[in-house]
């Protein structure tokens, strides 16, 4: 055999490996999210890794990025319905300004509580909320967490709906969270999560709307004296996909994402109620003032913000605001 002949040969041969790495090589999945590792976002997130790598045989390989490694909520979102990342988790706040029927969701006092939400969540009208982002590049899989929030704030105790006037409160960046504190004599300051925590420690706001778990796992601990039990949202968050890079996946790899996400939400959600549960505690072993108002007063001074939200809560808002009204009423 010639020495030409040999050094075909071995392109050949190469060519074959490199078509046989390629071959194998795993597919990537790009999850993103703004929350710390000590959250339903992450612990969901690797249950989901953990799954899908499993199952699949090493097909697959899923990368949980957290903390905001890949931007804020709004350019996570923009990135899923683009394609730069595959699949990320999310407040339902942060898609109001793409999704007009998703304001109800900012609606003030619309949950009387978590478990109920969740209940409502999982249920008809759920499955008709996630619908909503089909014609936005995206796949809605599933709810995750509620996240119910409450007041936390550096000197003054919030008992009634008059304690909270001129209260300079930072608020999801969401027209109806602001109006929704508007209503009640507040002073609502958007403002990036990234940025609270100095802001509370300096004073730039006076207070805070978070949940008890982010109290503790992003330290408002130390920087608050007073926390108000007032449950004025139950933050909604969803795990949406990009429509692009879901279609691209192998049919079978698709019916796994479909069937690992419920399982990964609920590891995510038994993780999240119980260290809750443990955050309360440790507000309150820290000293700070946990209170908890009666919340009739707030929901009915709140009320008012909801024409003012649900005017751009676009054409079926009101009528989506009726549902869950009654699937509230239904479950009481």
């Amino acid at each position: 055999m010639s020495f030409i002949n040999r050094i075909g040969l071995a392109f050949v041969g190469l060519a074959a490996m490199t078509g046989v790495a390629q071959a194998q090589a795993p597919i990537e999945i790009n999850i993103g999210h703004v929350l710390s590792e000590r959250s339903f976002y992450h612990v969901a997130g690797l249950k989901f890794k953990e799954l899908m790598e499993a199952r699949s045989n090493g097909r697959v390989k899923v990368n949980v990025q957290c903390c905001g490694a890949l931007g804020n909520e709004g350019r996570i979102i923009q990135s899923i319905r683009t394609g730069v990342i595959d699949a990320g988790f999310n407040g339902l706040g942060s898609l109001e300004s793409t999704i007009a029927e998703y304001r109800v969701l900012s609606l003030p006092h619309l949950f009387d509580n978590r478990p109920q939400a969740e209940k409502i969540l999982r249920g008809k009208v759920g499955e008709d909320l996630l619908k909503l982002v089909e014609p936005h590049g995206m796949i809605g899989l599933g709810f995750g967490a509620i996240f119910e929030r409450h007041i936390a704030t550096r000197d003054r105790a919030i008992n009634t709906p008059a304690d909270l006037k001129n209260l300079k409160i930072r608020v999801l960046q969401t027209p109806g969270w602001v109006q929704a504190y508007l209503a009640v004599g507040a002073q609502p300051t958007p403002m990036a999560y990234g940025e609270v925590f100095l802001a509370m420690q300096n004073g730039v706001v006076d207070a805070l709307e978070v949940s008890s778990d982010a109290m503790v796992a992003d330290r408002f601990i130390e920087v608050t004296k007073h926390y108000a039990l007032t449950r004025f949202h139950q933050s909604t968050t969803m795990f949406v996909y990009s429509q692009a890079k879901f279609n691209a996946l192998p049919a079978d790899i698709q019916a796994m994402v479909r069937a690992v996400t419920p399982e990964a939400i609920s590891a995510g959600l038994d993780f999240h109620n119980k260290f809750g549960d443990e955050a309360l505690a440790a507000v309150r072993a820290k000293g700070i003032a946990v209170t908890e108002p009666a919340i009739g007063p707030f929901r009915d001074a709140s009320r008012p913000s909801w024409d003012i939200i649900l005017k751009d809560a676009g054409p079926n808002g009101r009528a989506l605001a009726d549902q869950i009204e009654a699937a509230r009423k239904a479950a009481n």
